[in-house]
């Protein structure tokens, strides 16, 4: 605990930081990630190095926690971990506000099983914060549970919540649509998108006209926001626009309502894509383009925002593939921002290819080393040379066919030297 004192410091976590850079050793990682925690979140003790992940079994990965869990202050019962924080100018929500939430909750016992998923639906849900629910109601029994976490919350805020039984199915569980045991505590996942004072009709409520109101509000602010800078902002107002286009509404409609709807629809998954690309959360991105290729399978945009994402991802074939769909369905078959890209794939693909066959030229005949940087391949396993010394001699002894003027002497040379390939070639899609 002797590092607590100035760990709020920007100081610290630079030169932590610095210190990481030169030697990546489980100490200066953990170095790194206690210099992250806020001391203004409430606990006076430093966090443990991966205390609470994020589920490993969602599509993402784990997500490290950035501060201890904490009271909220609230129920007694709940605490939350903070995954990103939101933005300070925001307040946090009160009763009556209408909140825009993605969460995700699984029961917090041996199943760690899922209740309730927005995310995989992409469908940011909606909440009035305080709103009485009825006991009979099962769909929203656990709306108390959001309640309490949202007023610990700001905008733009994510992070993971334990909810004791009180907040969600009691003590008599939920029999089906969820399926919840008794007494079952809940762990939640929850991320604030955005709040609105004095919204006084709820979704379910409006009609068709107003909620494509709300949507081309949201997505023009979005726009504003986008073109001044703000992207976090933005997106929370791409997807505040894409809550009130819900499936089941678009399930309903036909004709020109329907073709309204989708003209919409599609520009806010698109420029949800862009933040995601410009904020590098990659995956996030994919999904976008995915779904507006759901509402418009010839969108040159949403293959060539997916291209770029996969690309990113270390996808190439998945990528070009993409790419050249891009292309193909552009105005002309001719884009110069899509032919880059592809230009720029292709030169990572021959480079790679270069590097990979000069690897392995000269592994059987010793002579042939044009263009193969064998030196720095041996400088590389001075670590291997260390364990394995003794067993080089005796086999330079024998005839010299197991130290690095043998067969297998070059194998581990052309091995220490694909690896570094390898490595430096998937550095150029971070």
């Amino acid at each position: 605990r002797t590092c607590r004192a100035g760990m709020g410091d920007s100081g610290a976590a630079d030169a932590a930081a610095s210190r990481a850079e030169s030697g990546s050793t489980a100490s200066t990682r953990a170095e790194v990630e206690r210099a992250r925690w806020d001391p203004r979140l409430g606990d006076d003790t430093a966090p443990l190095v991966g205390e609470w992940k994020y589920p490993l079994d969602k599509p993402h990965g784990p997500v490290m926690c950035t501060s201890r869990r904490v009271r909220t202050g609230g129920h007694p019962g709940v605490d939350k971990q903070i995954m990103r924080k939101g933005s300070a100018a925001e307040r946090t929500p009160r009763d009556g506000d209408t909140c825009f939430v993605h969460y995700d909750m699984w029961r917090l016992n041996a199943s760690g099983e899922e209740v309730w998923s927005t995310r995989r639906e992409s469908e940011p849900h909606q909440i009035v914060v305080g709103k009485a629910i009825p006991a009979s109601d099962g769909k929203r029994r656990h709306h108390p549970a959001l309640y309490e976490c949202v007023r610990a919350m700001i905008p733009g805020e994510r992070a993971l919540f334990r909810v004791p039984p009180e907040l969600c199915y009691g003590e008599a569980g939920n029999f089906s649509f969820p399926a919840v045991p008794p007494n079952c505590w809940m762990l939640v996942d929850v991320e604030l998108i955005g709040a609105k004072r004095g919204e006084t009709m709820e979704r379910a409520d409006m009609l068709y006209e107003e909620r494509i109101e709300r949507v081309k509000s949201h997505r023009t602010k979005g726009n504003e926001l986008f073109r001044g800078g703000d992207v976090a902002a933005a997106a929370r107002e791409y997807e505040m626009s894409l809550s009130f286009l819900t499936d089941d509404m678009m399930m309903q409609l036909f004709g020109a309502y329907l073709d309204e709807a989708e003209g919409e629809k599609l520009p806010a998954h698109l420029n949800l894509c862009a933040c995601y690309l410009k904020m590098e959360r990659h995956h996030d991105a994919v999904d976008q383009a995915n779904r507006a290729l759901g509402v418009d399978p010839t969108n040159a945009k949403a293959f060539y925002r997916r291209g770029k994402a996969r690309r990113a991802l270390g996808q190439d074939e998945a990528a070009r593939a993409d790419l050249l769909k891009a292309l193909g369905f552009s105005e002309g078959a001719s884009d110069p921002a899509i032919e880059r890209e592809l230009a720029a794939l292709d030169g990572e693909e021959r480079r790679s290819s270069h590097a990979r066959r000069g690897v392995w030229r000269g592994l059987f005949d010793p002579t042939d080393d044009a263009g193969v940087d064998v030196d720095g391949a041996k400088q590389r396993l001075d670590d291997v040379d260390e364990v394995f010394g003794k067993k080089a001699e005796k086999g330079d002894e024998a005839g010299g066919t197991r130290g690095h003027g043998g067969f297998f002497g070059r194998v581990l040379e052309r091995l220490g030297f694909v690896s570094d390939v390898l490595t430096s070639d998937r550095g150029t899609h971070a």
